[in-house]
């Protein structure tokens, strides 16, 4: 008991509060993410990477930019990352789409790749060397203004240019076109899938990263925890419930030397 008089004081100590990692996602991205569903892989992926790193998992939504061009143009919130109205921008596609904020962003270790897929669905395997002779006389379908349409005028393809990746595969669905060469991540969020044994060359593939901002430790802390979702079979499985189709990265990947190598842009 307090002596008479004494002034005891009670504290009432909060529990620390958990830090935010604040990951910016496109609303309408699948497979990678969605706002209307609160899902996709790379959500579902930083929710559990967020878990680990005994970090509260805040989605940051971003408009998607009118998809024109699957290269000419980019919808990734590098501003949002640089103002600090995110931690982590995932699936970004290499150092070359960082452009001239390639010295204020931090790329790590690719966690997944993607590339331009082949769909045709009668057809198991096949390569980029004998895909002319596949499709001789008949027609590829491609999206517009995409790489995978150079590509395909490059190689001699006879194409059809369509607006949308849901008009690529309709266009192969309903005949109007013997195959198509499609982004990959546009063709499983169709629920579609690509020619299994298809090989694409280092021109029409990439290796997928997170970036934070130039210098944040917590680059290394994202680093070593996605690392550990891939060493206990995490990531494959996120992977496989969202239709992602390329968990290795490639040894190569598209560069403006890759590129030329397709006949794109001259030699």
């Amino acid at each position: 008991m307090p002596a008479a008089g004494a002034l005891t004081l009670f504290l009432t100590i909060a529990p620390a509060q958990a830090e935010d990692l604040r990951v910016c996602l496109l609303e309408d991205d699948l497979p990678r993410a969605q706002r209307a569903e609160g899902s996709g892989f790379d959500h579902d992926l930083f929710r559990e990477a967020a878990e680990r790193l005994d970090r509260d998992f805040v989605p940051v939504w971003h408009p998607n930019a009118p998809p024109y061009s699957e290269i000419d143009d980019t919808d990734l919130p590098f501003a949002a990352l640089l103002e600090r109205g995110c931690d982590v921008v995932p699936s970004v596609p290499g150092q070359l789409a960082l452009g001239r904020l390639a010295a204020e962003i931090d790329l790590g270790p690719p966690y997944y790749a993607a590339a331009f897929e082949l769909y045709m669905p009668t057809v198991e395997s096949l390569d980029w060397v004998r895909l002319p002779e596949a499709v001789a006389n008949r027609k590829v379908a491609v999206r517009l203004q995409s790489l995978a349409h150079f590509a395909a005028q490059a190689a001699g393809l006879d194409w059809t240019s369509q607006p949308t990746a849901a008009d690529v595969i309709g266009a192969v669905d309903d005949g109007r076109a013997a195959a198509a060469l499609i982004f990959g991540p546009a063709l499983a969020s169709l629920g579609k899938d690509p020619v299994s044994a298809f090989e694409p060359p280092p021109g029409l593939r990439f290796n997928e990263h997170a970036a934070v901002r130039a210098g944040d430790a917590l680059g290394d802390e994202v680093t070593r925890v996605l690392e550990d979702l891939r060493r206990d079979g995490t990531l494959e499985r996120l992977a496989a419930r969202h239709g992602i189709f390329r968990i290795e990265p490639f040894p190569t990947v598209s560069s403006p030397e890759a590129i030329r190598a397709l006949g794109i842009g001259g030699p």
